[in-house]
């Protein structure tokens, strides 16, 4: 990871892959940073050569810092625009968003229709007001005791809080690649960005042509699946699924078939070459 200068400010650009590979620009979610992406979907690039992925945290998460022209999703957008102007200098890119990174991903791709060539969104944010979601009655977790165990009383809230399997595997995740982002990303930038949390150009329900794979958990009790099915339907080419025994990490809870949705998704943008 290292910093890059765009649009104004910097953000942390991570970039694994040939340079003559298809570029794929992975977004984050809110408030964690690029590892809560990288670290489970990398296994699956494992087996699919051909794709430089490109992993980025907008300023005031990991190491980028905190600026002043970013203190909105508005500002967030304007950065990613600008990173997708620059990776297509040399053909389309493909957009991966995970909750917020989301809801930045469609809307980049609304906005740059010719330079974006297809979207996967997981756990998509598309209601950015928290009491208006369509949330899914999710009963509390039960965490094993030998899960647990080590864990410090907040960590282990906030592990609840997003778990639905709650085994060894998920918990060394969320300590490894989802509590760093947690605990490093910048509060101011945190109380801007979330105070004006909603896009004021609202494109939630703008039409997208090319390949869309849209990825749920059913017991995703953050951003839920009965909203992104409504998103869905506005999508014309859009593949959508709702996983059972999955919550907002089912990249992680539900790994082999999220891998194989976005396999094929990936499939079906490299098609388009």
């Amino acid at each position: 990871m290292h910093l890059h200068d765009v649009a104004g400010v910097q953000v942390g650009l991570e970039t694994l892959g040939d340079e003559g590979d298809r570029p794929v620009l992975h977004l984050h979610g809110f408030p964690v940073d690029h590892a809560g992406l990288e670290v489970p979907l990398e296994r699956m690039y494992a087996s699919r050569p051909g794709w430089r992925r490109v992993y980025v945290d907008l300023p005031g998460f990991d190491i980028a810092p905190p600026s002043d022209a970013v203190g909105s999703s508005d500002d967030a957008l304007r950065v990613v625009l600008a990173l997708v102007d620059e990776l297509a200098d040399n053909g389309p890119v493909a957009l991966v968003g995970m909750s917020w990174g989301g809801y930045l991903a469609h809307a980049a791709a609304v906005r740059r229709r010719e330079a974006v060539a297809g979207l996967a969104l997981i756990c998509p944010m598309t209601v950015p007001d928290h009491d208006a979601r369509d949330l899914p009655d999710v009963p509390p977790v039960q965490v094993p005791p030998e899960v647990a165990a080590g864990m410090d009383a907040a960590d282990l809230a906030e592990f609840r809080d997003v778990a639905v399997v709650a085994d060894a595997r998920h918990a060394a995740f969320f300590r490894d690649a989802v509590l760093p982002g947690l605990r490093g990303a910048d509060p101011g930038a945190v109380e801007r960005i979330g105070a004006r949390y909603a896009l004021t150009d609202d494109t939630a329900h703008a039409p997208f042509d090319g390949p869309v794979v849209i990825v749920t958990g059913r017991q995703d009790g953050i951003t839920g699946y009965r909203d992104a099915w409504r998103f869905a339907e506005t999508l014309p080419h859009a593949t959508f699924a709702v996983l059972d025994a999955a919550g907002h990490h089912l990249h992680v809870e539900r790994e082999a078939a999220t891998a194989a949705l976005l396999g094929d998704w990936l499939d079906a943008v490299g098609a388009l070459a």
